[in-house]
């Protein structure tokens, strides 16, 4: 039997959420015996993950909207690297 240790990053937590929606991003955390994170946001989704305060329903409402805005803060930051060139 082994130990399953996740390595939770925003890249990983945004990826997983644009390809399958919350649902991807509960099962990465469904078999894990530890995790480990490396960022803000990474580490806020584990503190929420952990509360005793919120039933599951709420754990995960949370954890989708704060994966949302960051994914949506990405993609707009992204936008304005982008140059657009004209040629006539």
């Amino acid at each position: 039997m082994g130990f399953h240790k996740r390595w939770i990053t925003e890249e990983v937590l945004i990826s997983r959420y644009r390809s399958g929606g919350i649902a991807e991003v509960e099962s990465y955390f469904g078999n894990a015996d530890a995790v480990v994170t490396s960022d803000d946001l990474s580490h806020e989704i584990v503190d929420i993950y952990n509360t005793p305060y919120m039933d599951s329903v709420e754990k995960w409402n949370e954890i989708s909207h704060k994966i949302a805005m960051r994914s949506i803060e990405i993609g707009f930051e992204n936008e304005k690297k982008k140059k657009t060139t004209t040629t006539s």
